[in-house]
């Protein structure tokens, strides 16, 4: 088990680590399914608030973003965790972070869409499963998920 206060939330763009950062979101969500580079980027990163979770080494173990849909509506997007750091807490402390980007940019609601294997985890962590949606790589189902928050 690691030690949580050791960990630290960084903005890839404020630590000049976008490429690094970029990599990461690629190895974990586009990689396995033989994706190429530049996948796991779209028109909206700059727009977006980015969140990186370093350990005491400085590497990054998970990711996410948070982008705003609309004044009241967030939504999350390529949230990845490190293999090896996952069933520690680690996903459940960057949801958090990103809620919390949210809430004080005063959304009042956050939507997701979750892969299959990770229903579990949004639906432990508050999130509604609103309906199923499309299938990614021919392979991933996604399910439109939704959480109503209080700032």
């Amino acid at each position: 088990m690691m030690i949580m206060e050791k960990l630290k939330f960084a903005d890839p763009y404020q630590d000049n680590r976008l490429e690094e950062y970029f990599l990461f979101r690629w190895n974990i969500l586009r990689a396995p399914w033989k994706q190429p580079k530049g996948t796991e980027r779209d028109d909206l990163e700059e727009k977006s608030l980015q969140r990186m979770l370093l350990n005491e080494q400085n590497e990054i173990i998970a990711c996410g973003r948070l982008q705003l849909n609309s004044p009241q509506e967030a939504q999350i997007r390529h949230m990845a965790v490190d293999e090896n750091y996952q069933g520690q807490g680690i996903g459940k402390m960057m949801m958090e972070e990103l809620e919390n980007l949210a809430i004080n940019a005063g959304a009042k609601t956050i939507v997701l869409q979750a892969r299959e294997n990770a229903l579990d985890f949004y639906i432990a962590s508050g999130y509604t499963t609103v309906k199923e949606t499309f299938v990614l790589y021919g392979s991933i189902q996604h399910y439109l998920m939704v959480k109503k928050i209080v700032g």
